[in-house]
């Protein structure tokens, strides 16, 4: 069960992650400056691990630990502005709303 539920956190952190580039993209077109950073692929693949980790604790515990994974990996290792790091961790911040109530809503409908 700990697996199954370890997949489905990796999977909804990841699309977190991959729909909040896609909205960051449309917002700057000149957004190549996101994955062009050589740190890119790493950063966004530990910052996924950090957001899976803290998918396991609690809400709202986890939804505030989740940011914080999310603002080291845009403010503190990719080389954005201050601007656009605010956008994509906005993006992200929203997302990771959604991820939470789909989490919670899946939890209590099994609860049933």
């Amino acid at each position: 069960m700990i697996v199954v539920a370890l997949l489905i956190f990796v999977f909804l952190a990841w699309a977190t992650w991959a729909v909040s580039v896609a909205c960051y993209t449309s917002t700057f077109t000149d957004a190549a400056d996101l994955t062009a950073d050589p740190n890119y692929a790493t950063v966004s693949g530990w910052a996924v691990a950090a957001v899976v980790v803290t998918s396991f604790v609690p809400f709202p515990f986890g939804y505030f630990a989740a940011l914080v994974a999310w603002g080291v990996a845009v403010y503190g290792c990719l080389n954005l502005s201050s601007a656009r790091a605010t956008a994509l961790f906005g993006y992200l911040a929203g997302w990771s709303v959604v991820t939470r109530l789909v989490i919670l809503g899946v939890l209590s409908a099994t609860a049933k």
